[in-house]
């Protein structure tokens, strides 16, 4: 293959982990230069928003330095539900017609205003008998762009080229030879969260769907099928070594998790599933960290009576030895940063690249002005010189009054950035002196703070979860507001009872039980007002209460905005 880059770097950022490949073309082949990952905390990023940009960014930043990579032009992707991939249905244009009508068809297909989302489009089949042609046409959300590019950039990398993830892992399964049946191939990118599915049909992209199933089903069900926290769940998924109650736990568990997700693949491609399937599906592929789960692989083969193979994006690839440890245990985990390290190399596979159109490579384009447009343009430059000929007397007169103005306009200047800069020191020292109020009245009264979590502690049940503790003053004296989630209203009564028990409350009130649904587990959520008079709190006055989950939303909403700003300037 001809490949216009020598090397080409992926990098995918999930949501537990981040994948680093390097590749590099030669002649008799394609070899694996650098292979490694760090992994992220399960809260780092939540259904491809980035939560916590710090975290990720040093972890990317720290591969590309572990590593010692001079060049660190990367491909990255992005995935889930703000993905929108459409293929589309219009007449036969040329290229440059094309070009122009894409924003119409866009807006006509896409569930979103084209200024929300970056796109990009390629021109499939064309029907010479009906005069009709196929387009792709992909989008993301400019959030999620924004994300993406900006965490890249602030670890120290530059972004080349924002895949959308399916095409990532065309390239990466194509090369390992995974595609080459004429039949229809189902891949099945597995993460914590959710699964990306996506059919290939004759090798080309036909359709893909996201899924509510992942990793994280597995450590919800031995949550509930052993009673143990979610690290030791998260644990022992990673060992090898398992007792055999555990065994049992995780055949049961693999089976309900390929059950669930073979009912939702069958209802999200009926034209390739199921008895009135038009197109017959030869096999399914495992990608992702979920592709370890203990047993899927089977529960799928099992389900499905169709061959489940778990992928090696490496294997037709020139290994080092020093690499061969780590592809052996991990290899499905980079099938999406293999086939970006491929689309960044500039090959053959077809993709998409979803940046801001000011920031994709050579989006400077100079157009020739033909002699009809340059001819007008010499006229004119002729007059206009004849006219600055005739004033150049009057202009060297009026030289010195124009400096003179400059030098006014620039004091004018200074003074007005004085001015503003003033006005903005003063609305943060108000700003800082309400929240010293706040902490002055908190501090009045912190060890009855204290001693208050330290009872709510103590006498919280098992399988309970506050999500906050606002004070109010009660028809009994000082308490407090608790609200959280539980499994069940007998765990709500236990806690109330704990709660009475303790000798410190005087009195608990149930102000809420409902039963709500999380990840497809039943909960209750609760609100109990409980008084606490002998703790000695006096309790904020009202308009000084805080409720620090309501502060966060605040802040994180604060955030979007700032970075919608910046993405609409760049869009610009």
């Amino acid at each position: 293959m001809a490949k216009r880059n020598k090397i080409g770097i992926g990098l995918d950022v999930g949501s537990r982990s981040v994948q680093l490949a390097v590749l590099r073309a030669k002649k008799g082949g394609t070899t694996v230069l650098k292979v490694a990952s760090k992994d992220l905390p399960h809260d780092a990023i939540v259904e491809g928003s980035v939560m916590d940009s710090q975290i990720v960014c040093e972890k990317i930043s720290e591969l590309l330095k572990e590593n010692r990579l001079k060049n660190k032009e990367a491909a990255i992707s992005v995935s889930g539900r703000r993905v929108m991939i459409k293929k589309i249905s219009t007449d036969e244009m040329s290229d440059d017609e094309l070009r122009g009508t894409i924003a119409y068809e866009a807006k006509s297909n896409l569930p979103f205003d084209i200024s929300e989302v970056s796109l990009d489009y390629a021109r499939l089949a064309q029907d010479e008998d009906t005069g009709r042609m196929d387009v792709l046409l992909v989008a993301a959300k400019n959030e999620m762009v924004f994300d993406a590019v900006e965490t890249l950039r602030w670890a120290g990398g530059k972004p080349v080229l924002l895949e959308a993830e399916p095409f990532a892992l065309q390239a990466a399964l194509t090369e390992a030879g995974y595609l080459s049946d004429q039949a229809a191939v189902a891949a099945l990118q597995i993460g914590f969260l959710s699964t990306d599915v996506t059919l290939f049909d004759h090798g080309q992209f036909a359709s893909n769907r996201n899924l509510s199933v992942g990793g994280k089903t597995y450590i919800e069900g031995l949550i509930r099928e052993l009673g143990i926290p979610f690290e030791k769940a998260a644990a022992l998924l990673a060992r090898t070594q398992r007792t055999d109650e555990e065994n049992e736990a995780l055949s049961r568990i693999a089976a309900q998790v390929g059950e669930k997700l073979a009912e939702q693949v069958e209802r999200s491609f009926p034209e390739y599933f199921g008895s009135a399937a038009d197109s017959s599906v030869s096999r399914i592929v495992l990608c992702g960290g979920g592709a370890h789960l203990p047993l899927l692989d089977e529960s799928l083969r099992k389900r499905f009576q169709l061959d489940v193979e778990i992928a090696n994006p490496f294997r037709n690839f020139q290994l080092q030895e020093s690499f061969e440890p780590i592809v052996a245990e991990t290899a499905p985990d980079y099938t999406a940063a293999v086939g970006l390290a491929l689309r960044a190399m500039n090959d053959t596979h077809v993709g998409f690249n979803l940046l801001f159109p000011t920031d994709r490579p050579g989006h400077r384009k100079t157009t020739y002005a033909g002699l009809g447009t340059v001819l007008p343009i010499i006229g004119f430059s002729l007059l206009l010189f004849v006219v600055l000929m005739l004033h150049l007397g009057q202009e060297n007169k009026l030289s010195g009054l124009d400096e003179r103005m400059k030098a006014i306009r620039k004091e004018t200047d200074m003074y007005r950035d004085k001015i503003v800069l003033v006005e903005e020191l003063s609305k943060k020292r108000a700003d800082v002196a309400a929240r010293i109020d706040v902490i002055t009245e908190l501090d009045r009264n912190r060890f009855a703070r204290i001693k208050l979590m330290q009872l709510l502690n103590n006498t919280l049940p098992e399988l309970t979860w506050i999500s906050s503790v606002l004070e109010v003053t009660t028809p009994r004296g000082p308490g407090v507001n608790v609200t959280g989630l539980t499994s069940s209203n007998l765990k709500v009564s236990q806690f109330m009872s704990n709660l009475l028990q303790s000798g410190l409350v005087r009195g608990v009130d149930l102000l809420v039980s409902e039963q709500a649904e999380i990840a497809e587990t039943n909960v209750t959520r609760f609100t109990l007002q409980v008084t606490v008079p002998d703790l000695g709190l006096t309790g904020l006055p009202p308009e000084k209460r805080v409720d620090m989950l309501k502060q966060g939303a605040q802040a994180i909403k604060e955030k979007r905005e700032a970075q919608g700003k910046l993405k609409k300037e760049a869009s610009k």
